[in-house]
């Protein structure tokens, strides 16, 4: 008796594990810091401060100039590259969205650190580290787009390459588990 309910407990343990393991909410930033010759800056210390929560980051670049921050929480962030003979230079509001790896350069000037340089265009929105494509849904377009079933898989048909064979299985009315499911990018539901 006591054996079966420590298994049951043990397999208890395990499926309630099992969600975590697949779930990522994070994001990252890599990218390299360069000089105005375009020679690479080592020992660069790169900042990733949350605006929301305050919370600050901290990285050196590496032997060639590159930096990477794995593991932040997706939210908005200001960016700031350092190092010593160069002036800092800061981009405000970068935000990182689920799953994304975003890329930022830096250029650092000569001159005091005390000095300072801020990026006021955005960090750029291609991704040219990986040939992933994505699409964010945010919580305006949850809001805004009339969904006549309540069935959130027709907000896929908003992704580019999203298709459906038969649209009538969307709108049947059964919910999102009868429901038919869209093509992505040629691949079968």
């Amino acid at each position: 008796m006591r054996k079966a309910i420590a298994l049951a407990l043990f397999a208890t343990y395990l499926l309630a594990l099992y969600p975590a393991w697949s779930q990522e909410v994070t994001a990252s930033f890599t990218g390299s810091v360069v000089d105005a010759s375009g020679a690479s800056v080592v020992g660069a210390t790169l900042t990733a401060q949350d605006t929301d929560r305050g919370t600050i980051y901290e990285v050196q670049t590496n032997d060639v100039g590159v930096f990477s921050l794995p593991r932040l929480p997706v939210g908005k962030y200001d960016l700031k590259a350092e190092a010593l003979g160069f002036q800092t230079t800061v981009y405000h509001s970068v935000t990182l969205v689920l799953n994304q790896t975003a890329r930022v350069d830096f250029q650092l000037k000569v001159g005091p650190a005390t000095e300072s340089i801020d990026v006021t265009s955005s960090a750029p929105l291609l991704q040219t580290d990986s040939t992933q494509l994505s699409t964010v849904m945010d919580s305006r377009s949850n809001i805004n787009l009339p969904l006549l079933s309540r069935n959130y898989i027709q907000l896929t048909l908003l992704a580019p390459g999203s298709v459906h064979p038969d649209p009538q299985t969307l709108n049947n009315g059964n919910g999102p588990l009868s429901a038919g499911r869209p093509y992505i990018n040629g691949n079968r539901e």
